[in-house]
């Protein structure tokens, strides 16, 4: 099954993106497990489009102002949420202090026709 990673960091003022990926993490996202994975700008770079009744509402910024943002996302390859849990973990402490990473199941986005 596969599983989203997502990233979230504290606000800084640097942008964590245009960091070099630390040495010990490199090795963690090569492995066969991961099937892709991407580092996001911070989210004063973000735009965010919002379905209004029909109308299309443009804001600079992200979706949701919190105190992290939401800096990269993981895909995985697990047996299930405890081997995802366990990749997480592993991710988790090569990260600075206070990133957290939430896991979620990724649905199957393929169109099926009926």
């Amino acid at each position: 099954m596969q599983y989203a990673l997502l990233a979230y960091s504290p606000a800084e003022t640097t942008d964590r993106a245009t960091r070099p990926i630390s040495d010990a993490l490199a090795p963690l996202l090569d492995r066969p497990d991961v099937t892709g994975w991407t580092r996001l700008h911070a989210d004063e770079s973000a735009t965010t489009l919002r379905n209004d009744e029909g109308r299309m509402l443009l804001t600079d910024g992200p979706f949701i102002d919190s105190k992290e943002y939401l800096a990269g996302l993981i895909l995985i390859e697990a047996d299930d949420l405890d081997g995802a849990l366990a990749t997480a973990a592993e991710l988790l402490r090569t990260t600075r202090p206070g990133t957290a990473i939430e896991v979620r199941p990724i649905l199957d986005g393929r169109f099926r026709g009926a």
